[in-house]
Formats: C-alpha cells, sequence, structure tokens
C-alpha cells in the first residue's frame, strides 16, 4: 500500500536517517499501517523492527 504512494519516499529517507525515531512515531500515530512491508522492501542498513 506505501510503495504507490509519493509519501513512501520520505518514509524511505527517513528510515536510512533516523530509523529508531521513525519507528517510535510511526507507532504511536499510524499503528494501523504496516511499516515493516515497506521496510523489507526497502532493506535499510538498520532494521526497524528488532
Amino acid at each position: 500500500m506505501l510503495v504507490s504512494r509519493p509519501e513512501s519516499l520520505i518514509i524511505c529517507e527517513r528510515m536510512e536517517a533516523d530509523p529508531l525515531l521513525l519507528r517510535s512515531r510511526w507507532n504511536r500515530e499510524l499503528e494501523d499501517v504496516p511499516l515493516d512491508d515497506l521496510e523489507f522492501a526497502w532493506g535499510p542498513r538498520i532494521r526497524l523492527s528488532r
């Protein structure tokens, strides 16, 4: 779902720049939207779902 949206570029950039901050904010505000699938597809250096 997220891959087809233009916002996904910003999310992927945040995955690379500050993944822990992204995950904490994501869980607090958007917990119904799965971030794990986008994380797997993008393949950042640091996994958010450890």
